[in-house]
C-alpha cells in the first residue's frame, strides 16, 4: 500500500514466477500463482492526459526471465523481461532493467485504484523502485489503512427476520487494528466492525419497491470515508448458487476441477481444456487460450472433446505456449464467465461466443458465430489430459443432417497405481442446425464428404498387405455448416454402454424435458444446487465468507462421478452390462484415502443420502466382483493409495443410522476386506492388502517389502480394524470384535518411546538407524511427523505413549512451523513439513488438542487453517492436493465448528467443538435419515478475530466438553457459544 511501505524491510522486492519451487511450484503442485498488489488513492484526476507507471527492476532470473504483466484497475500492460545475472534470488548480483507503461487517465477513477504486478510465464524478478508519473493536476492521497474500494447497492435481495432487505455492500481491505464503520443511508445508520484483512461487508437496509436515488455515506471510525448518490431498485430474492465462485482453486488444480457446469456426481462433466498433457493437466486459469470442451473429468478417464473453429482447418490442438500452431484459440479473460449452471468464453482467434451447460448425463452448448464465415465443429476424440492414455479404436457416424453418434475404445495405465482403465464412451450428438459436410481424420490423414469415420478409414497401403488390428491412436469428425449460420445448439448424451443408452439419457434427461431451451437446463442446475447448498444457511456479514463457504459446499460434491445410466444400467469391473435401482446410482472416483475426516463426515451430517449411495455402490461391486473398491474410476477396480478406506465410511453411515442396505452381507464384505491378501483380479488392478502377510505375522509393516509397500499402512491398518471392530459390535459380532480391538493397537509397534515418533522398522524387528521423523523413509506422500499422530482410533493412548507435554509441546511447535508456509507443502514436498494440510495424511492436526486437554489451541489452529489455508482466488482456494472435494468438505465442517476425529464409526459417535467461524449456521436434517428439524449453532460475536470460546450451552444447559453426541444432534436444537479474540485456556474442562 503506498505509504505503508518500509524501504529497509521491502525493498527489493522479489516476485515470484509461476515455475519458481521456493514459491510453490513443482511438478507434483503445479504452476504457482503469485501478485503484487499495490493500492494507491487518487484525490483528484483531470479529464484527460496520460499517466507513467515506471519500474526500476534489480535483476531478473537469469535462465528463464519471465513476461511481465501489469494490469492497471483491470486494464493489462504486459513486457517480455531481458534474462538477469542471478540463479537465486538469495544472491542477487544486479542487472538492472527498467520498464514503464503509458497509462491513459481513462482507465485511472477517484479514490482507490488498483496495480497487480504479475510474472505469467517463467522464474522470478526483483525491483527495487516503483514510479508513478502523471499531469500536474492529478493528486495523489495516501489511503490510510483501510482501502474502500467500492460501494454499491447488491443486484439480489436478501430476507432478514421475516423483511426483504438490499444489501449496500463495502468491498475493503484494512490493517491495523479493528475499525468501526458506520454507513448512513437517507439518514438511516447501521454499523458494522472490521478486522484486518479483506471483507466485503453488507449492510441490510431495506428493500425498495421502485428504484430510487439514495444518499450514502460511510465513515471510519468517525471519520467520512464516502459521500455520494446511488441508485437501487427492486432485485430478484439471493439464491446460494450466487456466492460460487467457480474459478476458486482452478489454478495447479486436478483434473476433477474445472469451472464447468457440473451437475452433483454428474457423468457429463464438460469443460474449458488448456494444458498440455502433465500431472494436474485439464483447466489452468493462468492459461489464456482454450484447446476446446470436454466432456469427462474422471480420474483415468478423459474423452469427447469438441471445439468450434473457422479459417484455415487444423487438427491437433497445439501447444498451450502458442496456439497458433494448432486449432487452439486465444480467450478474452474479461469476458470468461462460469457459474452453476453455465460457463462461457469468447473464443478472440475465431470471434466465437461459447458457452456450456448440462444435465447429470447429457450436455447442451451453444455457439454463436461470426455470420461472415465457415464455421465448424471439431470432435477430437483424443486430446492431452492429467495421465497420458491411448485411444485403440473408434467410430462416428453422421446419421442424418442434424445427429451423429460414434464410440471411442480408451485404455490408460500410466498412472503409476496398480490399474488398467478401459472403457468404451459412447456417445450421440444433436444439433439444431443442418450439417452440410462432414469429414474427418484418422491419425494425420484427412478425409472429406463422408458420413463415417473409423480405422479403416486410414487405409495405408501396408495394411492391404499386412492385415492386422492398431490402435489408431487419434481420430475425429468435422462438422461443417453453412456460411451465414448465426447460431448453432449442440446436446449430446453419453454412455459406458453403448449407443443406444447415451441416446435414452440424451432423450430422458434433456430433449423430453428441456428440448432445445439452453436458459431451462441452466435453471434446473441451478434448482437443483440450490436444493443442495440451502441445507445449510450461514449468516456473516462479509460477502466474502459466503462465497469461502458455499464454494467449498459445491466442490464437496460436484467432481466425483454418477456411472449408471438413466434406467440403472452399469458398466462393471468385467466390462458386463449390469442393472441397479435407477433411483440408486452407482458412483465413482479417485481412491477414498483420508475421507474420514472430511466428506464422510459432510455425508453423514448434511447429505446422507450420497453416504447411502457409497454403500449402494460398494455392495453392488462386491456382488458383481467379490470385493469392495478403494478407488472406482469407471466401476473398475483400482489399488490407490493404501489401506481399505472405504471402511469408515460404511462403518460411520451404520453408526450415524444411514442403514438403509443389507448389513450381514456387509459384515462378510468388510470381514473378507480385513483379512485377504493382495492379489491381482482377473478383470484388472489388484485388490486385497500390501504386505498384509506381515502385518498379521507380526502386528507391522516392515520396511521396504514390495511396490507402493508403506511403514504407514500400519498405521491405515490398524484405524481400520478398530472400525470394523465397531461395526462387528455394533450387529452383536463379539468374538471378531475382540479379535479387531486386539489389531487396532498395532500403531504401538512402530511407535519408539524414546524419539516419540512413529518410526520404520525392519523384519527382524529392529528399527531404522539414523533416524529423521522428516526424511526417514516408508511413510505414503508424507514422513514419520505426520503419520505419528494417525491414532483416530486412541488418541488418549498416543497421548499416554507419548506424554501429555511432549504430546502438545512437539505438535504445537509443528503448527507454528507450519503457518509460515499456510500448512502446506510448498511444491508438495511431503517430507518438508510437520503439518501439510495440503494431502490427506494429518488433516485431523488441529483437533488433537481437544484430546489432550487443550481445546484453546484447537480453537486456534482450526481457525489458523481455515483462515490461512483456505483462500478465495484460483490458486490459494486451496494450495494443495483438492482430491475431489476432501478439502473442501473439511472447510465446511471446521466452519461450522465441528469435526469427528474417529471418523463418526464409534458405536456412540460425537460432534467436536473447534472454532465456528459464523455467528448463526442454521443445519436442516435430513427427514429420511433424522428428524428433520433444524440443528443450530449461534456463535456469538465470532469473526476473523474472535475465535475463542468463552462458554457453550446445548439446548439451555451448560455445555462442559468439547463434545456433542451425534444421537443428541440430529434431534434438532441449538449450541450456543460466546466467542471472544483471546483464549480462555481453561474452556472445558
Amino acid at each position: 500500500m503506498v505509504g505503508a511501505s518500509n524501504v529497509k524491510e521491502d525493498f527489493p522486492y522479489l516476485l515470484p514466477g509461476p515455475k519458481d519451487a521456493f514459491s510453490g511450484y513443482g511438478y507434483w503442485a503445479g504452476l504457482a500463482l503469485n501478485t503484487l498488489p499495490v493500492y494507491f488513492e487518487i484525490v483528484k484526476l483531470p479529464r484527460e492526459g496520460k499517466c507513467v507507471l515506471s519500474i526500476d527492476f534489480a535483476d531478473v532470473n537469469v535462465q528463464q526471465a519471465p513476461l511481465f504483466r501489469c494490469t492497471v484497475n483491470g486494464v493489462n500492460y504486459e513486457y517480455q523481461l531481458k534474462e538477469g545475472a542471478s540463479e537465486s534470488p538469495d544472491k542477487i548480483k544486479g542487472k538492472p532493467q527498467q520498464v514503464s507503461f503509458a497509462l491513459p487517465v481513462s482507465i485511472l477513477k477517484e479514490g482507490i485504484n488498483e496495480i497487480v504486478f504479475q510474472n505469467m510465464t517463467g522464474n522470478w524478478c526483483a525491483f527495487d523502485a516503483i514510479a508513478f508519473y502523471g499531469p500536474l493536476t492529478l493528486k495523489i492521497g495516501a489511503p490510510g489503512n483501510t482501502l474502500l474500494h467500492a460501494v454499491e447497492f447488491a443486484d439480489s435481495e436478501q430476507e432478514q427476520k421475516g423483511k426483504k432487505t438490499l444489501p449496500l455492500r463495502l468491498d475493503m481491505r484494512h490493517i491495523g487494528k479493528k475499525v468501526k464503520i458506520k454507513v448512513v443511508v437517507d439518514g438511516l445508520a447501521l454499523e458494522h466492525i472490521m478486522e484486518a484483512g479483506h471483507s466485503i461487508l453488507e449492510f441490510q437496509f431495506p428493500a425498495v419497491d421502485k428504484q430510487k436515488t439514495s444518499q450514502v455515506q460511510v465513515f471510519v471510525d468517525g471519520k467520512l470515508k464516502y459521500d455520494a448518490k446511488l441508485n437501487r431498485k427492486p432485485a430478484p430474492m439471493v439464491q446460494p448458487v450466487d456466492y460460487v465462485d467457480q474459478f476458486m482453486g482452478t489454478s495447479g488444480s486436478r483434473w476433477m476441477i474445472a469451472p464447468g457446469p457440473w451437475m452433483p456426481m454428474g457423468m457429463v462433466k464438460i469443460a474449458p481444456e488448456n494444458e498440455d498433457s502433465q500431472w494436474k493437466a485439464g483447466y489452468e486459469y493462468q492459461i489464456e487460450n482454450v484447446m476446446g470442451f470436454s466432456h469427462l473429468h474422471e480420474w483415468t478417464m478423459a474423452g469427447l472433446l469438441m471445439m468450434p473453429t473457422n479459417g484455415p482447418l487444423r487438427i491437433q490442438p497445439g501447444p498451450a505456449s502458442n496456439p497458433d500452431l494448432g486449432y487452439r484459440s486465444r480467450i478474452d479473460k474479461q469476458k470468461e464467465k462460469a457459474e452453476i449452471g453455465r460457463y462461457s468464453t469468447y473464443l478472440t482467434d475465431y470471434d466465437i461466443n461459447v458457452e456450456l451447460t448440462a444435465t447429470t448425463r447429457a450436455s447442451m452448448q451453444r455457439y454463436t458465430f461470426p455470420e461472415s464465415k465457415e464455421n465448424r465443429v471439431l470432435i477430437d476424440l483424443h486430446f492431452p489430459a492429467e495421465y497420458t492414455w491411448d485411444l485403440q479404436d473408434a467410430e462416428i457416424k453422421k446419421i442424418s443432417d442434424t445427429e451423429i453418434e460414434g464410440w471411442a475404445q480408451s485404455h490408460c495405465s500410466a498412472t503409476g497405481y496398480a490399474g488398467s482403465q478401459d472403457y468404451k464412451l459412447h456417445f450421440v450428438m444433436q444439433f439444431d442446425q443442418p450439417i452440410v459436410q462432414m469429414d474427418g481424420w484418422v491419425l494425420d490423414r484427412i478425409k472429406e464428404k463422408i458420413n463415417k469415420i473409423n480405422s479403416q478409414s486410414y487405409d495405408p497401403d501396408w495394411l492391404r498387405w499386412y492385415p492386422q488390428k492398431y490402435d489408431i491412436k487419434d481420430a475425429g469428425a468435422i462438422v461443417n455448416f453453412a456460411k451465414g449460420t448465426k447460431e448453432v445448439k449442440v446436446r449430446t448424451g453419453i454412455s459406458l454402454i453403448n449407443i443406444e443408452q447415451a441416446k435414452l439419457n440424451l432423450q430422458e434427461e434433456m430433449v423430453k424435458p428441456f428440448d432445445w431451451d439452453f436458459e431451462a437446463i441452466v435453471a434446473h442446475q441451478k434448482a437443483t444446487w440450490n436444493r443442495l447448498l440451502n441445507r445449510v444457511e450461514i449468516e456473516t456479514p462479509d460477502m466474502l465468507q459466503k462465497k469461502k463457504f458455499y464454494t467449498n459446499f459445491y466442490r464437496a460434491l460436484s467432481p466425483r462421478t454418477t456411472w449408471s445410466d438413466v434406467n440403472g444400467k452399469w458398466m462393471d469391473m468385467n466390462e458386463r452390462v449390469q442393472q441397479t435401482d435407477p433411483s440408486r446410482p452407482v458412483y465413482g472416483s479417485d481412491g477414498y484415502w483420508g475421507w474420514h475426516w472430511n466428506l464422510v463426515q459432510f455425508y453423514n451430517l448434511i447429505a446422507p443420502e450420497y453416504a447411502s449411495g457409497w454403500i449402494h455402490t460398494f455392495l453392488e461391486m462386491y456382488d458383481k466382483g467379490g470385493w469392495l473398491p478403494i478407488g472406482n474410476p469407471g466401476m473398475e477396480y483400482f489399488r490407490v493409495m493404501i489401506g481399505q478406506p472405504e471402511i469408515p465410511l460404511i462403518v460411520s453411515a451404520y453408526q450415524h443410522g444411514i442403514r438403509d442396505f443389507d448389513t450381514d452381507k456387509m459384515y462378510k464384505a468388510l470381514y473378507h476386506q480385513q483379512t485377504a491378501l493382495m492379489e491381482k483380479y482377473p478383470g484388472g488392478g489388484e485388490v486385497g492388502n500390501e504386505s498384509y502377510i506381515y502385518y498379521l505375522d507380526k502386528g507391522y509393516v516392515p520396511l521396504n517389502q514390495e511396490y507402493q509397500s508403506y511403514v504407514s499402512n500400519t498405521m491405515e491398518y490398524a484405524y481400520q480394524d478398530w472400525c470394523f471392530a465397531q461395526y462387528a459390535q455394533a450387529i452383536g459380532k463379539d468374538s471378531t470384535y475382540q479379535v479387531f480391538m486386539k489389531r487396532s493397537e498395532n500403531w504401538r509397534n512402530i511407535f519408539d518411546p524414546e524419539t516419540g515418533f512413529v518410526r520404520p522398522r525392519h523384519k527382524d524387528g529392529s528399527w531404522l538407524e539414523d533416524f529423521s521423523p522428516y526424511h526417514a523413509p516408508g511413510f505414503c506422500e508424507s514422513n514419520s511427523w505426520q503419520y505419528t499422530w494417525y491414532v483416530p482410533q486412541n488418541v488418549k493412548g498416543l497421548v499416554d505413549a507419548m506424554g501429555r507435554k511432549r504430546f502438545i509441546k512437539v505438535l504445537n511447535e509443528g503448527m507454528v512451523s507450519s503457518e509460515k508456509v499456510y500448512f502446506n507443502a510448498l511444491a508438495d514436498n511431503f517430507t518438508k513439513y510437520p503439518i501439510n494440510h495440503g494431502n490427506e495424511s494429518n488433516m485431523q492436526s488441529a483437533y488433537l488438542f481437544n484430546h489432550a486437554g487443550e481445546p484453546w489451541l484447537t480453537q486456534k489452529w482450526a481457525r489458523a487453517i481455515q483462515e490461512k489455508y483456505y483462500g478465495l482466488g484460483p490458486r490459494d482456494a486451496y494450495p494443495g492436493d483438492e482430491d475431489q472435494g476432501q478439502m473442501s468438505a473439511w472447510y465446511i465442517m471446521s466452519t461450522m465448528g465441528l469435526f469427528q476425529m474417529d471418523g463418526g464409526s464409534s458405536i456412540n459417535p460425537n460432534y467436536e467443538i473447534g472454532s465456528p467461524r459464523f455467528e448463526k449456521v442454521t443445519i436442516h436434517l435430513s427427514d429420511n435419515y433424522y428428524s428433520g428439524n433444524t440443528f443450530v449453532i449461534k456463535a456469538n460475536n465470532a469473526s476473523r478475530e474472535n475465535k475463542y470460546i468463552h462458554a457453550a450451552e446445548l439446548n439451555g444447559k451448560p455445555l462442559k466438553t468439547w463434545k456433542i453426541p451425534q444421537a443428541e444432534l440430529i434431534k434438532g436444537g441449538e449450541l450456543i457459544l460466546d466467542m471472544k479474540s483471546t483464549p480462555k485456556k481453561n474452556s472445558f474442562k
